[in-house]
């Protein structure tokens, strides 16, 4: 809660005066005070994943002794979008900005960035927030993303008469083969665990669960060898849009690509993941002509009869979320009624919309 109290240098009268701004106007005297009404701005929560794929070494055997096909070559960096959200936030309306004086002023409640939020009245405080959005994340990747090719030795030791202790090396078909056998042996010792086919007495519970967890890791490891491994990580973004007052379509809010993620809207190297704002015509027109009779005198603060809208973010022909909202800018400006600002009303204000939220009489 936030009480504006100004002390007045100069009091031209008892009542209160309030006029919208205007570029022509004189500048605010001593004993003014400026508010605004809010406008709404759209915030997009975007949640994406990169992948980062290292093909395996042996991944040119993987059909002969696996089984196994179409096995990939190259390695791959592919992006995908999991999550998109939509929400709104309030701001001051830069054109909507209004002057008042009086002894009234005093009696105005206004959130931190200036927007009326009561008038002789306790009101919350706007919690609005600017989340930071930074395109310089980088995946931590082992620089060497295989370590493990073999449970047993690349070295062969040959006869010392013949070869003079010379140490030789396993050929690659040689590694390629003993990595397939351990395959298979991981697979067959998995199998008699799962259908108790085991000579040995084995262990109950909870260790009987981590041995099978174990072994299907294992093998899982070496089967990478030959198909690839991946390496996942997840990154957040935050854009935001302002419309104007009336309905936009096609404006880019940001880029996309596969390869590299989700981009700045400056970026071409992405395709545009464009957002529509539809406004209600026929709610704005009801409020046109519901207040269009309606006219401020010099007691006189102004709300906002908030509009409303449909959101859609696409990209291409591909929709991606959307979602119905409410628009400050795209409904009306009122006066509020003069009768409730003598003093013995206290009025309460959305600060997100400047809608008027409760109007209740003061027991005296």
């Amino acid at each position: 809660m936030r009480y504006l109290v100004i002390f007045f240098c100069v009091m031209i009268s008892s009542g209160v005066i309030a006029q919208r701004s205007d570029k022509k106007d004189s500048p605010v005297m001593s004993g003014s005070f400026v508010y605004s009404l809010p406008r709404t701005g759209i915030r997009v929560h975007v949640k994406a994943t990169e992948e980062k794929f290292f093909h395996g070494p042996y991944f040119s055997y993987a059909k002969a002794l696996l089984g196994i096909n179409n096995v990939s070559s190259e390695d791959k960096v592919k992006w995908t979008i999991d999550d998109i959200n939509i929400e709104t936030f309030s701001e001051p309306d830069p054109v909507q900005i209004h002057l008042a004086k009086g002894d009234f002023g005093v009696l105005i409640s206004m959130t931190p960035s200036g927007i009326i939020s009561g008038i002789n009245s306790q009101s919350e405080i706007d919690k609005n927030f600017s989340p930071v959005t930074s395109f310089y994340g980088e995946q931590k990747t082992p620089e060497i993303p295989y370590t493990d090719l073999s449970l047993k030795s690349f070295i062969v030791k040959e006869d010392s008469l013949n070869y003079d202790d010379k140490i030789i090396i396993k050929s690659m078909q040689e590694k390629v083969k003993d990595a397939a056998k351990t395959i298979i042996k991981l697979r067959n010792r998995r199998f008699k665990l799962l259908t108790g086919d085991e000579e040995k007495k084995l262990p109950d519970g909870e260790s009987y669960g981590v041995m099978v967890d174990q072994l299907k890791k294992l093998e899982k490891e070496y089967v990478a060898l030959f198909v690839g491994k991946s390496f996942f990580k997840t990154f957040e973004y935050t854009f935001d849009y302002i419309p104007g007052n009336n309905t936009v379509s096609g404006n880019v809010i940001f880029r996309f690509s596969e390869s590299g993620g989700v981009l700045p809207s400056n970026d071409m190297s992405g395709k545009p993941v464009t957002i529509d704002v539809k406004k209600d015509d026929n709610l704005f027109s009801a409020q046109s002509n519901g207040t269009s009779g309606l006219s401020g005198g010099v007691n006189t603060i102004y709300y906002r009869l908030p509009g409303k809208a449909e959101v859609k973010l696409s990209l291409g022909i591909r929709l991606l979320a959307t979602s119905s909202i409410e628009v400050a800018q795209f409904g009306t400006v009122a006066p509020v009624p003069e009768g409730l600002l003598n003093g013995d009303y206290s009025i309460l204000f959305y600060p997100e919309t400047g809608e008027i939220k409760q109007v209740s009489k003061i027991k005296k």
